[in-house]
């Protein structure tokens, strides 16, 4: 299955000026755009452990922007991704192609993660793991992102995830119905188990987080 929930897509026009250094101002754009997720793992930004700070990333690097000259600005909002720490300092300076035309060289780089071939590269595992199924996604997957060093925090992202996921869209059906009819009370019991689930999957993350 894929990576992400859902698919990023950069609006065309941000509510911000594309001009100037302070790409800071477009956070609130790229939060919902990335559908308040990392563009690159799918954690979701709303756990709120101190390991977890998303950031904006710029897909073509800023320092080899600097090093380049290149025309592309700070706050081109088209190579802004929103990132999770990890996945932004992994990253950090790498950009084989050393080019901001192509962005991959024999299997070494990086596809847009608001690209949809970003998924037929990487895909996750039943458990929430994230896998590859091509030389350039081995590459992002191992040595850009590093992935397989995250390996359990990702998959307990991904259950912790889908947790809020289901219990967001039982909460949505609730509102169908008139508090304490049968087809409310039926549907709200729904809601217990995954509270629960919720409930541990949030200790085990402070845990793996706070050691």
């Amino acid at each position: 299955m894929s990576v992400r929930e859902i698919v990023p897509f950069r609006r065309e026009t941000p509510s911000k000026s594309e001009k100037g250094n302070d790409y800071g101002k477009h956070k609130p754009d790229l939060e919902e755009d990335f559908n308040y997720c990392c563009g690159y793992c799918g954690a979701f930004d709303g756990f709120g452990y101190t390991k977890t700070y998303f950031e904006i990333d710029h897909f073509v690097p800023k320092d080899f922007l600097i090093k380049s000259n290149s025309s592309i600005g700070f706050c081109k909002y088209s190579n802004l991704v929103y990132s999770c720490r990890f996945c932004n300092n992994n990253k950090n300076k790498h950009w084989p192609s050393e080019s901001e035309d192509f962005f991959i060289l024999d299997d070494k780089g990086y596809i847009d993660p608001c690209d949809p071939e970003y998924d037929n590269n990487l895909y996750r595992t039943e458990d929430g793991a994230i896998m590859w199924n091509t030389e350039l996604g081995k590459w992002m997957a191992t040595t850009a992102f590093k992935f397989d060093q995250r390996l359990e925090e990702i998959k307990l992202l991904w259950k912790y995830n889908k947790t809020r996921i289901n219990i967001e869209k039982i909460i949505d059906e609730l509102n169908d119905y008139l508090e304490g009819t049968d087809e409310y009370e039926e549907i709200k019991k729904e809601l217990t188990p995954l509270f629960e689930k919720h409930y541990f999957l949030q200790r085990e993350l402070a845990t793996f987080y706070n050691g």
